[in-house]
């Protein structure tokens, strides 16, 4: 007795045809996976005006003095034109480049530890931030310090209530090719 497997298929050889109903399995489960298929549609790019700017942090940090009362009149604006002229010597434009990551020192006197002066450091945190725009939304970190190793060079932090403010600036633009290890 022969048997009909398959789409109509007849064995004439006398096989039982297991291989049609393997064959026929796998068009079926073909078409139910391509049924199932998930069809995107992309919608169109961004402008380069609407994308999103990515920054990268430079290393090259450089220091600003910070006057002990400061305030948006008073050290504020120096600060301000302080980046300003630091962005410009790189050859940056101000709309590609911020501040990103400063450390507030705060000198301290013989008798006294480098705690003091991180603590006067921490003291003047709130309105050095007040003090520009500039400042308000970057991670700033403090510590006590006589003099501080800023790019390769020895800066004097100065004794108690000086204050000296090392810049690390993010940029937006071309891969920078900075030396990271001095």
């Amino acid at each position: 007795m022969s048997r009909r497997f398959g789409f109509g298929r007849k064995s004439n050889s006398g096989e039982d045809g297991t291989g049609w109903i393997y064959a026929d399995l796998f068009l079926a489960l073909t078409i139910v996976g391509l049924g199932s298929a998930v069809i995107t549609s992309s919608s169109p790019s961004p402008s380069a005006a609407d994308a999103p700017k990515i920054f990268q942090l430079s290393c090259a940090e450089f220091s600003v003095p910070v006057p002990a009362n400061i305030s948006a009149a008073a050290g504020g604006k120096q600060i301000e034109g302080a980046i300003g002229a630091e962005i410009a010597k790189r050859g940056w434009a101000p709309e590609s480049s911020k501040p990103g990551f400063a450390i507030v020192m705060g000198g301290f006197e013989g008798a006294e530890g480098p705690g003091a002066g991180d603590g006067r450091a921490k003291a003047l945190l709130g309105r050095l931030r007040a003090s520009s725009p500039l400042l308000k939304q970057i991670e700033m970190r403090t510590a006590g310090a006589r003099s501080v190793r800023v790019n390769g060079s020895e800066v004097s932090v100065g004794g108690a209530g000086s204050f000296l403010m090392v810049v690390y600036l993010l940029f937006s633009g071309p891969q920078l090719t900075e030396d990271c290890t001095r």
